[in-house]
């Protein structure tokens, strides 16, 4: 029995033995005063037992109607106090349903109901959270679209013109191709989001070399770096044992993170890979000096579709992702930031054991 139990036992059941013993005080007071009454006569006769008889009965009968009165106002009170109550919560339960996160629910005593409140008071709480993010996500998923579409049909309508020069042709070319694979890849990490979350990625895992993904992530992402007149720094140590994992997963963890390394360093900046042997696990370590994350966002960073800056494109998932896949791996994903300073990403896969 928990002290939340024992606080209620003592509220609801103490009362109820005290109205018991008062039913039995009462009841034994009424027959003392008859019998003294009785008593006091030396006679006995057929008329005084019958009296006694009559008057033990009546103070039964009164002693009925009292105890039943008390037992009736005390099981108001009783009743009142857990019914009144979950009629509240019925009620809240059901705005909340209707979509009103900002029902609380006042918590007005220390037990089992008390503890319901706080319980659907931290439930609503985490709704609203979770409705301000599918908000921010589905605003941001609409300006990571319109923004390829709007560049899409504005080339398509210019060249309709059939005066338009074959330089200008091409440059159009040019802009739908790229603007269509950047549609496509913002589908593709949606729906691969929503595989990882349903549990219906299957994770083809084979031995393989972990630095070799690694630096084939490094080569994908060089061009990019090049175009935005950033550095990539790619130290590749000389072998590692292998590990036991899904290539395509792997490699997609180091360019989603190394991708969000980039986007968050300004021109000039520096990201720096790495990868060492830590305690069991292969660590890859990627670094950069941009904005950084503030310390109040660090702990949500790896949530589904949150973002700490909202003026970076991204639908805010990549890092989730990321995770997720890291996690399927049996491996970590650590991250540590300073504002202003830059972020340190450390992905951990387990070293392949010598009997798998």
């Amino acid at each position: 029995m928990n002290g939340t139990t024992k606080r209620w036992f003592l509220k609801r059941f103490i009362p109820i033995l005290l109205i018991l013993f008062l039913m039995g005080f009462i009841f034994l007071s009424f027959v003392k005063l008859i019998v003294n009454k009785e008593t006091k006569t030396s006679r006995i006769t057929p008329s005084s037992i019958e009296s006694f008889v009559f008057n033990v009965a009546l103070a039964f009968f009164l002693s009925e109607i009292l105890i039943a009165l008390i037992v009736g106002i005390f099981s108001f009170y009783f009743i009142r106090s857990i019914v009144d109550p979950v009629k509240k919560i019925n009620e809240s339960a059901k705005q909340i349903a209707q979509g009103d996160f900002s029902i609380k629910i006042k918590k007005e005593h220390e037990d089992e109901i008390g503890e319901l409140c706080n319980t659907i008071n931290y439930m609503t709480k985490e709704l609203a959270a979770a409705e301000r993010m599918k908000n921010d996500f589905i605003s941001s998923v609409s300006h990571e679209l319109r923004t390829p579409l709007t560049a899409i049909k504005g080339w398509a309508e210019t060249m309709q013109d059939s005066m338009m020069d074959f330089e200008v042709t091409k440059k159009g070319m040019s802009t739908i191709v790229s603007e269509s694979e950047r549609l496509c890849g913002i589908v593709e990490e949606l729906l691969e989001f929503s595989t990882i979350r349903n549990s219906r990625m299957t994770l083809r895992m084979n031995k393989l070399d972990l630095l070799a993904e690694l630096g084939e992530a490094v080569y994908i992402l060089k061009d990019r770096v090049k175009q935005e007149s950033k550095l990539l720094l790619y130290s590749e140590p000389e072998s590692f044992p292998p590990v036991l994992g899904d290539k395509n997963r792997l490699r997609q963890i180091f360019i989603n993170v190394i991708d969000n390394a980039i986007k968050y360093t300004p021109a000039g900046g520096v990201v720096n890979v790495s990868a060492r042997i830590q305690d069991k696990f292969i660590c890859v370590e990627v670094s950069d000096n941009g904005c950084g994350i503030p310390k109040i966002h660090l702990p949500r960073v790896k949530e589904k579709f949150y973002k700490a800056n909202k003026n970076q494109i991204g639908a805010g998932i990549g890092l989730a992702i990321a995770n997720e896949i890291t996690v399927l791996h049996s491996g970590k994903l650590i991250i540590d930031s300073e504002e202003s300073v830059g972020t340190t990403v450390n992905i951990l896969i387990p070293i392949m054991n010598q009997s798998e």
